[in-house]
């Protein structure tokens, strides 16, 4: 395995990790509250990141830093409330419809253009998600399960989810044209802070009445996934966008199946098992 996919593959495992440490968070805390604590500890990391090391930083940065801002604020909240409200197992996998918008806007944005193999590792993963989504292990069912998604809520808000996420690494490695990780992380987190402190002033009553317990889990969710993003960086700079999201969303597949099971004691049914193994194949069809 090269040094790039292996950079891929512990992002993914991070990420998966930081979905299960977040799902658990939101009972305890609101969503807003949870993204601008998330947002305040990544504020400080980068910040001192920032002076102890050099940075760069150059005013094309602009338009696409600010569209990140935004697009990652509304996607974060509908991430947040679509796993708070769903099986882990069933809202995660259709994160894995990201690497087909992602193939698109960094083929248009970036001029990143995947073979045919490629291109059929991500029509794999989306297969698997389909199967993955059926009620039973039918053909029917499978085709039945677009109409599942459609009815579905936190499926509508995970699939508006999954094409805001695809298009956030496309900016990412654009803004990353113009300034240095240490500086971008900073100026995401800072901004991104900032506007949900404005919206978020009766949310603050809840958080003062947390037990003591619940401020340990929400440091350790807040420190994996600053791991999550500051690991994600490096491989959006050492791989095409795709082949990042594809490899994301495929250790997301497997983890939200196993820790659904362990953790929320979620069932594992057929069509779960034949979905992971359609996404795996298209994974490897993809590096």
């Amino acid at each position: 395995m090269s040094t790039s996919i292996l950079i891929c593959v512990i992002s993914g495992i991070f990420w998966a990790l930081f979905d299960l440490t977040r799902k658990i968070t939101l009972i305890h805390i609101n969503p807003k509250i949870l993204l601008i604590l998330f947002s305040s500890i990544q504020i400080l990391i980068f910040f001192i990141w920032c002076v102890v090391e050099s940075f760069f930083f150059l005013t094309p940065y602009f338009f696409s830093g600010f569209s990140l801002v935004i697009i990652g604020i509304i996607s974060a909240l509908l991430f947040l409330k679509s796993i708070r409200d769903s099986d882990l197992s069933l809202t995660i996998p259709l994160l894995s419809f990201s690497p087909l918008f992602s193939s698109i806007f960094s083929f248009v944005i970036l001029g990143e253009k995947l073979n045919n193999i490629q291109y059929l590792g991500v029509s794999s993963i989306i297969i698997g998600t389909l199967v993955l989504y059926s009620e039973k292990f039918e053909i029917l069912y499978i085709f039945k399960s677009i109409n599942n998604l459609r009815n579905s809520l936190s499926a509508k808000l995970m699939m508006i989810v999954a094409f805001l996420w695809s298009l956030t690494p496309v900016l990412d490695k654009i803004c990353l044209e113009y300034s240095s990780i240490n500086i971008h992380g900073l100026i995401q987190s800072f901004f991104t802070a900032v506007v949900l402190l404005f919206f978020s002033k009766s949310e603050w009553k809840v958080f003062k009445k947390l037990k003591n317990k619940n401020y340990g889990l929400i440091f350790i969710t807040i420190f994996i996934g600053s791991l999550a993003t500051i690991i994600q960086f490096y491989a959006i700079l050492t791989n095409l966008v795709p082949i990042m999201e594809s490899i994301k969303r495929a250790i997301g597949q497997f983890s939200a199946i196993f820790f659904g099971k362990i953790f929320f004691n979620e069932n594992i049914t057929k069509q779960k098992v034949l979905g992971v193994l359609i996404i795996s194949t298209g994974v490897n069809l993809l590096i």
